[in-house]
């Protein structure tokens, strides 16, 4: 397999992959991943079906609400994380389940999609102050 950046520069190219993949290769595995859940989720990205898109701002919209139901509403088995319970004398092990916005910090707990939907978002400021 022949690896090539087209775009970016090497050196961001490998912090990034220093960083967040503890030095690992290039590959394409979680955006391919990624896409394959908004398939599933979502009719009209599938190649054949009775269902499209007619207009930009219901796929940009559908594929906003998929994002953040993937990140706040989903474990993921890639960020499940070991947790050694000690009970009568011996050490147990039992998985932590995790979302990626539990894994980023962003929360603490799994959202439900009721909640993740009554969220409100604080307004945009129309001004912003210059320093």
């Amino acid at each position: 397999m022949e690896r090539r950046i087209v775009q970016g520069s090497a050196a961001v190219i490998a912090h990034l992959l220093r960083t967040t993949q503890n030095g690992g290769v290039l590959n394409t595995a979680f955006i391919e991943r990624l896409i394959a859940t908004f398939r599933s989720r979502l009719a009209f990205l599938v190649r054949r079906t009775r269902h499209l898109a007619r207009k930009m701002d219901w796929v940009e919209e559908a594929v906003c609400l998929i994002g953040c139901v993937y990140n706040f509403c989903t474990y993921h088995d890639a960020l499940r994380q070991p947790l050694y319970v000690v009970h009568r004398r011996r050490a147990v092990l039992h998985w932590v389940e995790r979302t990626p916005a539990m894994a980023a910090g962003l929360t603490d707990h799994r959202w439900t999609v009721l909640e993740l939907l009554s969220y409100k978002v604080p307004p945009a400021t129309l001004f912003q102050t210059g320093g």
